[in-house]
């Protein structure tokens, strides 16, 4: 097979250089079209769409692949005002003729010169056109195409057909029926919206329609999931992160790949995809396709294109009618056009219309002068008054909102209340605190309205999981003359600081200065709310003994006032004051009691905090029956308010439980879950809390290989998480990484860092780094730090990661210190508290920490096999291979045996198949087989008995 070296037009070239995003089930059939053109099978392709859904862009995707597999491929183009005949025939026969040497072509006859000027090189010279007519031309075109897919499957693709003559399209289909027993693909595109759809092409297709090999497919607008991978490769961001700019770019361009590709380029000049929350823009080439279809219509038909506009994406007649100038009769007449030219679309019911894209309705109102679009805002919103429909109150304030400046700031005042308040009702929180914050800013409203407003979209901003954002607000009301407020928001910024877990002293010495300033009574319930919301302030500062002292004055106070509100919050802000291990009674005490308080009370809202804590602190003491009440509690809570950071919270305590089971897929599922609803935090993301689940899902699975080729053990520790590399270190046994990070973990003050809710992970990996490297200096400082957590659970951060029993820890700590009797006290302990919390996970990793302290002391080695075969009998079936690679030490028989066989053989004696080997040990059935045979032949045995009584008789059953 040969192809002739034809080149691509550059458009085409070009277009292929852009990432081809979506567009799966499209390919999926082409990519069939066209393995039946490699098996000598003729196909046409006809590939229709709006101006920019892609059609360019997926031709020149099978045009460029096609040549990858050798196809000959000829484009051409057809063009407005070109002027060319048989344009797109023309533009490849010259392309063809122009690189192919003479004689290469066969079935050249003289009227190819009628098309091509470079037709005379392969002729012999005074040739003339022999035949009489356009059919002969048609046939000598056919047979020039037939003669290249003798040497190999043949593309011709033509673009633009909507603008080709009648005679253009006349010879395709020519050609088409003449290449019907050839291994040729005809693919053509075209437009199928007015102005630009042809009627002669749609006549044409509808013939073409009766043939078996014509496969016709229209492309939509691209979807939601498309559009993320679009802003997730462009943007640089998490698909979790693109979601949600995704979904706006998909409602403001139809999916149109051109528009989008538009809108992003605009964007990234205006900074990104936050542009996004600011004004929408339409690019300029957008704005010239929009325009020439507005062009074509009559005056009396663009201004009521206009009233629509402003009108929205989606509107009904009768309003547009009460909105307009312009009659009944009049209008339906003008929406007719406006359809026909692609600008509107009926919408499902009758009386219904709607903008093909957002995109071409802001077209629309970016052509409008500035006062009469502000004239029509306030025309429009008295229209939809007259409805009389509570549903519409939205629409209502955001017209009267923009015609403010024309004397509606009171209507648009109350109007925007009123939809702020339905959308909290609803639990729209983030739309709520839009409407609220859009009230605030109009320009008549008094200071003392303004604050109040401010402080309601605040409010909304965090319940809708935007703590940032909600900062700013608070931040703002900080100053405010008023102490009062400037206390409720001080207490406001402290919440919103304390949601996503930042320390900042900001928020302490804010309420400080505020509470001196009201100058409260001790019985005022002011004043122990604030006194609450002041100690969680002094616990996210640091200031841990003041945390404490003010926490236990504000529950007193609070207890005085008879107000369970106020106990409520004052218990709620307590809990921040750490989960260390002498808090642990107190805090689980403090956390019934709020449970019990907001489940009388139906305050959802705060009993997910209470049962998020009573579920940490249950686990921290090992309570796995006060853990599964709290978690249902935080399952059911996280239902009820529907809100982001609870729904965060209820699914990171989930997926702690699913790891701890060993339901590791399950687990990464819902870790991906709680990265899904971190992106809701705005700048507050979840990222980093992702990050450790991870890791330590990926560490149990042994599948951290791929971050080997990434490090090398000598990696700057600037603008690094540096427990974290400790930990890669570990698992990669990079020695030398272990011992600088370690060093550089220990040379801090360590004291200082015991109150942060990461420090358990800190502790964690640096006791498995201290062990990896049998650092006997190391294991002796943290020994006592520990120690802290004897007869506890440890875990970090928002229950993100579990390490079990810290007794385990301490036992081998005290394996490295050379004190073995230590290590089995805690080694017993341990593996009853792991058993306790029903954690499979844990459970094996103490049997085998403990087997192979047994093996290496030289203690009681068949306590020590006992012990790896319950710990292997445990981490086999969850896939915990960081386990059963621990094992192997143990598992490897004296004589010749490698460690997977030694595996293998284990699991032969237990009965199983190949099949079943390999399922357990995630190989293939055949390379199970492959172990087994070398087996036989190491051992001598003769078959998988005499092999199964050789593992029992070297300890390896």
């Amino acid at each position: 097979m040969a192809r002739m070296p034809v080149a691509l037009p550059t458009r085409f070239a070009a277009a292929r250089r852009a990432r081809l995003v979506g567009r799966r089930y499209e390919l999926e059939v082409l990519e069939r079209v066209c393995e039946r053109v490699f098996a000598g099978q003729s196909q046409v392709v006809l590939l229709g769409g709006e101006p920019g859904a892609g059609k360019t862009r997926l031709a020149a995707e099978v045009a460029c692949t096609l040549l990858d597999h050798d196809a000959t491929v000829l484009v051409g183009t057809a063009t407005r005002d070109a002027g060319v005949p048989y344009q797109p025939f023309a533009e490849m026969l010259d392309r063809l003729l122009l690189v192919s040497r003479p004689g290469d072509l066969t079935r050249l006859t003289p009227e190819l010169g009628l098309l091509s000027r470079h037709a005379g090189r392969h002729l012999p010279d005074g040739a003339m056109p022999a035949g009489e007519g356009r059919r002969d031309l048609f046939e000598a075109v056919a047979a020039v195409l037939r003669g290249v897919a003798e040497n190999g499957p043949l593309a011709v693709i033509l673009d633009d057909l909507h603008w080709a003559q009648l005679p253009t399209l006349a010879l395709l289909d020519h050609v088409i029926h003449a290449c019907l027993d050839a291994p040729v693909l005809v693919l053509g595109t075209f437009r199928t919206t007015e102005p630009d759809r042809s009627a002669d092409l749609s006549a044409r297709l509808a013939d073409l329609h009766r043939l078996d090999n014509v496969r016709r497919l229209d492309l939509a607008g691209l979807d939601t999931d498309d559009i993320t991978e679009f802003v997730r490769v462009h943007g640089g961001l998490s698909a979790a992160a693109a979601r949600g700019p995704a979904s706006v770019l998909r409602d403001r361009t139809g999916g149109n790949p051109f528009f989008l590709r538009e809108t992003w380029l605009d964007l990234e000049r205006r900074g990104g995809v936050a542009a996004l929350r600011g004004p929408q823009r339409v690019p300029e080439s957008v704005g010239e396709t929009v325009a020439a279809r507005l062009a074509g219509l009559g005056e009396p038909a663009r201004e009521l294109i206009g009233v629509a506009a402003v009108l929205g994406d989606q509107f009904d007649l009768s309003t547009l009618v009460r909105a307009g100038d312009t009659g009944h009769a009049e209008s339906m007449d003008a929406l007719d056009a406006a359809t026909a030219v692609g600008l509107i679309e009926e919408g499902g019911t009758a009386g219904r219309y709607g903008f093909v894209h957002a995109l071409t309705r802001q077209a629309v109102l970016d052509r409008l002068p500035q006062s009469r679009r502000t004239m029509l805002h306030a025309r429009v919103a008295a229209a939809l008054e007259e409805h009389h429909d509570p549903a519409l109150v939205p629409r209502i304030a955001y017209h009267y909102l923009v015609a403010h400046v024309l004397g509606f700031a009171e209507p648009a005042q109350r109007y925007a209340v009123e939809a702020a308040r339905s959308a909290a009702h609803s639990m729209a929180f983030e739309e709520a605190a839009t409407w609220y914050e859009k009230a605030a800013a109009l320009p008549a409203v008094d200071p003392e309205t303004r604050a109040e407003l401010s402080l309601e979209a605040a409010t909304n901003q965090l319940r809708a999981g935007d703590a940032a954002r909600a900062r700013i607000i608070y931040d703002r009301l900080a100053n405010a003359p008023d102490p009062l407020i400037r206390l409720r928001a001080a207490i406001g910024l402290e919440e919103s600081t304390a949601r996503p877990g930042l320390g900042s002293p900001r928020a302490a010495d804010l309420l400080g200065s505020a509470i001196e300033a009201c100058g409260f009574a001790e019985d005022d319930h002011r004043y122990a709310r604030a006194l609450g919301s002041l100690s969680r302030a002094l616990a996210f500062a640091g200031r841990t003994d003041e945390a404490r002292v003010a926490g236990a004055r504000a529950i007193d106070l609070a207890r005085r006032t008879g107000d369970r509100a106020v106990l409520a919050h004052a218990l709620k802000t307590s809990l921040w004051h750490g989960l260390a291990p002498d808090m642990a009674p107190t805090q689980i005490d403090r956390s019934t009691e709020l449970a019990r308080i907001c489940a009388a009370s139906g305050d959802q809202e705060t009993l997910s905090v209470a049962s998020y804590f009573r579920s940490v602190v249950s686990y921290l003491t090992g309570r796995p029956r006060d853990l599964a009440e709290a978690v249902t509690d935080l399952r059911r809570s996280a239902e009820a308010t529907g809100q982001p950071w609870t729904n965060y919270f209820a699914d990171c305590v989930s997926q702690g439980r699913v790891f701890l089971e060993g339901d590791f897929d399950h687990a990464e599922r819902l870790a991906l879950r709680t990265l899904e609803w971190g992106a809701a935090f705005g700048v507050d993301t979840a990222d980093g809390s992702f990050g450790v689940q991870a890791y330590m899902i990926r560490r149990e699975t042994a599948r951290l290989e791929p971050a080997r080729r990434l490090l090398t053990g000598r990696e700057s520790f600037a603008d690094r998480w540096v427990p974290g590399l400790l930990a890669l270190y570990t698992e990669l046994g990079l020695a030398d990484g272990i011992r600088r990070a370690l060093r550089h973990l220990l040379d801090r003050d360590l004291a200082a860092h015991t109150s942060g809710a990461q420090w358990p992970i800190e502790l964690a990996y640096m006791i498995d780094a201290a062990v990896a490297v049998g650092d006997r200096e190391a294991a002796a400082t943290l020994r006592p730090f520990a120690a802290a957590y004897a007869g506890k659970n440890l875990f970090g951060g928002q229950f993100i990661a579990l390490f079990g029993s810290a007794d385990r820890q301490l036992a081998r700590l005290a394996e490295v210190l050379g004190d073995i009797d230590a290590a089995e006290r805690h080694f017993a302990v341990a593996l009853e508290m792991d058993r306790r919390m029903a954690s499979v996970v844990h459970t094996a990793d103490t049997l085998a920490c403990h087997a192979l302290m047994l093996h290496r002391a030289g203690r009681d080695s068949a306590r020590a096999r006992d012990l790896a075969a319950q710990a292997t009998s445990l981490a086999e079936p969850i896939g915990q291979v960081r386990v059963l690679r621990r094992l192997e030490e143990l598992r490897t028989a004296p004589e010749v045996l490698t460690a997977r066989e030694a595996q293998v053989i284990r699991l032969l004696a237990q009965g199983l198949s190949n099949r079943e080997i390999g399922a357990r040990l995630h190989i293939s059935g055949n390379t199970a087989a492959n172990h087994i045979r070398s087996i036989l032949m190491k051992t001598g045995a003769a078959n998988r008995t005499q092999a199964a009584r050789y593992a029992t008789d070297n300890g390896l059953a």
